[in-house]
């Protein structure tokens, strides 16, 4: 993503590390779960960049200028800008129980153009099937060096791809876990919150 970000923001992401004191790149981010049999076995995030940086990375990657990302192009983008964020996992924090939880690499990259802004999707595997029942599934898209913005979508902040398990709901909270996030107030999580003995 340094290159990514270099090109398109002409800074690099990671060029000043977590001492950045405010964001130089903002994300409107959407939560997804996708669900089997009442657990989760993956998310599905969506970023959309801001106009400065889709401009960039449009300038960049849209070689033809004909207004989207075909596959070479996309290819290009995944390889040469996307792959950089695993210096930052991809932006994203899993707590299962309240602990942190693995998710696995992206899988499904898509980027379009639309209005004028760029919006990466992917999903991320969990390392194993999550039951919202057991404490809860919580995902929290965030950069804790406040280089990177990400807030969720007020529009559209999360969905639910599957059945939940009955009592069981999609819901927003702070993260409070991120204890060296930069920013003036904690990210916020989206969450699958299950009441106490749902089955």
């Amino acid at each position: 993503m340094r290159r990514g970000l270099a090109v398109a923001a002409t800074t690099a992401l990671l060029a000043n590390g977590p001492a950045v004191a405010h964001p130089h790149v903002w994300i409107v981010a959407r939560a997804g779960f996708q669900l089997e049999d009442g657990r989760v076995t993956a998310v599905a995030v969506a970023f959309q960049f801001d106009e400065l940086l889709s401009a960039s990375l449009a300038a960049e990657f849209d070689r033809d200028r004909d207004g989207r990302f075909d596959a070479a192009e996309t290819a290009d983008l995944e390889r040469e800008a996307f792959a950089g964020l695993a210096e930052l996992d991809w932006l994203g924090h899993l707590r299962v129980g309240g602990r942190p939880a693995g998710l696995g690499p992206p899988r499904g990259f898509r980027a379009e153009i639309a209005g004028g802004l760029v919006t990466y999707r992917f999903e991320r595997a969990l390392s194993s099937a999550a039951d919202p029942r057991a404490g809860g599934v919580a995902l929290t898209l965030a950069d804790p060096s406040w280089y990177v913005d990400v807030v969720l979508d007020p529009e559209a902040p999360a969905s639910v791809q599957g059945e939940l398990p009955a009592g069981c709901r999609l819901a927003f909270a702070p993260d409070t876990s991120l204890t060296h996030y930069a920013g003036p107030t904690p990210p916020v999580a989206a969450m699958l919150a299950c009441p106490a003995g749902a089955s």
